[in-house]
């Protein structure tokens, strides 16, 4: 299942912090890519929000992908997920 990540720099994270952590947690997301976990990730126009688009078997695992990543786990980052279904309305289009 894609799972949709919307991940951000937690409210009043000190800068600092953030900076020291980044090349870890890069290397952590670099991680979940190479193992398939992650599959694509993009830059946004907000520079402290980037998106992910993981697979996993549900949104806890996905949790659990994410939640292991040093910025995260320092709670210096947050997420919101959502699974990402395929589009059937189209069906409406060519039913009966």
């Amino acid at each position: 299942m894609k799972i949709l990540a919307i991940v951000e720099v937690a409210d009043g994270a000190p800068l600092p912090e953030i900076r020291a952590g980044l090349g870890e947690e890069l290397r952590g997301s670099w991680s979940l890519y190479v193992a398939g976990h992650l599959r694509e990730v993009y830059a946004t126009e907000t520079p402290t929000r980037v998106v992910f688009v993981l697979e996993a078997a549900s949104a806890a695992e996905a949790a659990a992908h994410l939640d292991a990543l040093p910025l995260v786990e320092a709670g210096l980052f947050t997420y919101a997920l959502t699974e990402l279904r395929p589009f059937a309305n189209w069906s409406l289009l060519f039913g009966k």
